[in-house]
């Protein structure tokens, strides 16, 4: 799905996307409709060219991020916004060590800018946000989707791109199981990104220590590794 021009975002249906994405359905958008989603900072949406509305093969399944839901939250509030003289919520740790990587699993969020220190940290810098603080108790999961975002944003095409298989998904967005038990695979082409800036999610456990910096509870750290 190409990106749009800037234009006004359609918050009843952006509302729709979310709910669907809360219970675990499929939404399709067309270009038109899912345009402004994607090209706003950071985007409101994900999609996923790979599944297509088996009625209308010009719409795409799409899935709402965090973003999307901090968005529809500041319009409740009427719109209100950070202001730039606004001390930030969450304070730059220079001191803590991000924890190992887990083996599997990468994970989606997403986040508003303004309320998160993305712009303001340099290589090293990190921060903390607490599980409690998120509605679904899990800020690894919560946040995911903003580091992934941010990443992005500060990313550039290389014009180079790279093989990937994956899995090929269902109308339902789950792995396709094929006649002998295993997943059914795709190999795909997709574009080389350069990363001017690299941010990095990991989980903590409250109480323990990170380098110099203990957390303070269980939650997650980003910090900023290029």
């Amino acid at each position: 799905m190409a990106k749009a021009s800037k234009t006004s975002i359609d918050t009843a249906l952006l509302q729709k996307v979310v709910t669907a994405t809360d219970a675990g359905q499929l939404m399709y958008l067309s270009q038109a409709e899912g345009g402004a989603f994607v090209s706003h900072n950071p985007p409101l949406i994900e999609v996923n060219t790979g599944i297509l509305d088996p009625n209308d093969n010009t719409k795409a399944a799409v899935r709402a991020t965090q973003a999307a839901k901090d968005y529809l939250a500041s319009q409740s509030q009427g719109g209100a916004q950070q202001s730039n003289s606004e001390a930030p919520k969450y304070a730059i740790i220079t001191n803590a060590v991000l924890p190992a990587a887990r083996k599997r699993g990468n994970v989606a969020g997403a986040g508003a800018p303004t309320k998160y220190p993305f712009a303001d940290m340099e290589v090293g810098a990190s921060f903390f946000s607490a599980d409690s603080e998120h509605r679904n108790g899990n800020a690894l999961k919560a946040l995911g989707s903003t580091v992934s975002s941010q990443n992005r944003k500060y990313a550039e095409e290389t014009g180079e791109f790279k093989t990937v298989t994956r899995a090929i998904r269902d109308e339902n967005n789950k792995a396709k199981i094929g006649p002998d038990g295993k997943k059914e695979t795709e190999t795909v082409q997709l574009p080389v990104l350069k990363y001017n800036r690299k941010f990095t999610i990991r989980p903590v456990v409250g109480g323990q220590k990170y380098g110099e910096w203990t957390a303070p509870e269980n939650g997650a750290l980003i910090a900023r590794t290029v």
